[in-house]
């Protein structure tokens, strides 16, 4: 069963320090080459995916690995739970992904070379995460020696990223290679005795902190570098900044009139914002719509939602009945990721932790009519499955 705890930081510290955890007889701690003169990889478990690809499969049983290209940036993020500040990836995948940050520290002399690919994991595994400890680790380990990479940088999004990025650098210890874990959950890194992790307080999805703020993800880099210098480990260091789910401002993202007055305001602001999402995906290549429905299906699926807030009953509004819990959750992680995309290409100002969250499910009449629809599955009793997961834990 996924956990899910939302903006709930006293509940997710408390799961962190009790959740299952796989236990590792040594700790391997290896230490063979200079910063300036090592090839560096990131390793994500963002479930990070190309637009072409087929992802990852909800669940704790999809244990493969993806294989990104140094040069590739048109990524889905295929880490599916609406628990996790996503927004920050929709402005800048750095703050997940710091491929740009690697690349300007290369070119500084601060590291050796950026490798030629770099992978990525899905963060919710089984608790003992023995299918990525036996075989798709050792598996993405030898790839990247066979590849002479050095260092890897290893960074989470969700609750149960921690288990799985501290599982990766035990694992890729063992076959030689030196990891620096970038974590928000210090007491799952101590209990697992990693080598090295840097402990952030920074709101799940935002491993570097600050989407398109280069200073702040570079202090979190060469800070996560610096453990690098330690003679042995385990060996954990709190970065010195903290960032809160409360920080920032609200969006300045301005909502268009109602345009066509035949259309229910949900549907018809959708489609009036259809330009901007467009905007936003020629200049970032990227999107994680198409979990369940594409762009052209969206007023569609918010007309569904609307009988449902307005009374029917979810099973007869058109969604598919043989796996309808799954339908609308990726159709709403589609609505949703299309409204917060474009809302990065809209926003004036920086883009602040769960703030685009809280634009689409406060301010547009798109989440509004999900959380209205959410509740009248919830006061109909029907199972929270069908409905829990519409909307971030927390929220009525």
């Amino acid at each position: 069963m996924m956990s899910v705890f939302g903006k709930d930081e006293l509940a997710m510290r408390k799961f962190a320090s009790s959740m299952p955890v796989p236990e590792f007889e040594e700790t391997h701690f290896v230490s063979n080459k200079l910063l300036s003169q090592a090839k560096v990889a990131i390793v994500t478990t963002a479930g990070l995916h190309r637009q072409s690809a087929s992802g990852f499969e909800i669940g704790d049983s999809d244990f493969h690995y993806e294989t990104l290209a140094r040069d590739t940036r048109d990524l889905k993020l295929g880490h599916h739970s609406v628990n996790f500040d996503r927004g920050g990836f929709a402005a800048d995948l750095n703050v997940v992904y710091p491929i740009d940050r690697l690349e300007e520290l290369a070119v500084e002399g601060v590291i050796g070379a950026v490798a030629e690919n770099h992978y990525a994991f899905a963060g919710n595994q089984s608790a003992t995460v023995s299918e990525i400890r036996l075989d798709s680790g050792p598996h993405c380990a030898m790839k990247m020696l066979a590849e002479n990479v050095d260092i890897v940088v290893i960074t989470g999004t969700c609750p149960l990223c921690p288990r799985t990025v501290c599982t990766l650098a035990h694992v890729f210890e063992a076959a030689g290679l030196a990891t620096i874990v970038i974590t928000r959950a210090r007491e799952v890194a101590e209990r697992m005795k990693v080598p090295r992790a840097l402990h952030t307080v920074f709101p799940p999805g935002l491993s570097l902190g600050k989407p398109r703020d280069k200073v702040f993800q570079i202090e979190v880099l060469k800070a996560a570098f610096k453990l690098l210098e330690a003679p042995q480990g385990p060996v954990i260091q709190e970065f010195p900044i903290s960032i809160s789910a409360s920080d920032g401002e609200p969006l300045m993202c301005s909502l268009p009139p109602q345009m066509n007055p035949e259309l229910h305001p949900a549907v018809d602001e959708a489609e009036a914002l259809r330009s901007a999402y467009y905007r936003a995906l020629k200049s970032t290549k990227r999107t994680s719509v198409g979990m369940q429905i594409s762009v052209d299906e969206i007023p569609q699926a918010l007309e569904k939602f609307i009988k449902i807030a307005e009374g029917e009953n979810w099973t007869e509004v058109g969604f598919s009945n043989e796996s309808i819990a799954e339908t609308m959750y990726g159709t709403v992680h589609d609505i949703r990721s299309y409204y917060e995309e474009l809302a990065c290409e809209l926003a004036d100002g920086p883009i602040g932790p769960w703030k685009t969250e809280q634009w689409f499910y406060d301010d547009t009449k798109a989440g509004q009519i999900i959380l209205k629809a959410r509740r009248a599955m919830r006061d109909s009793e029907a199972d929270s499955s069908l409905w829990f997961g519409l909307a971030t834990a927390g929220r009525e």
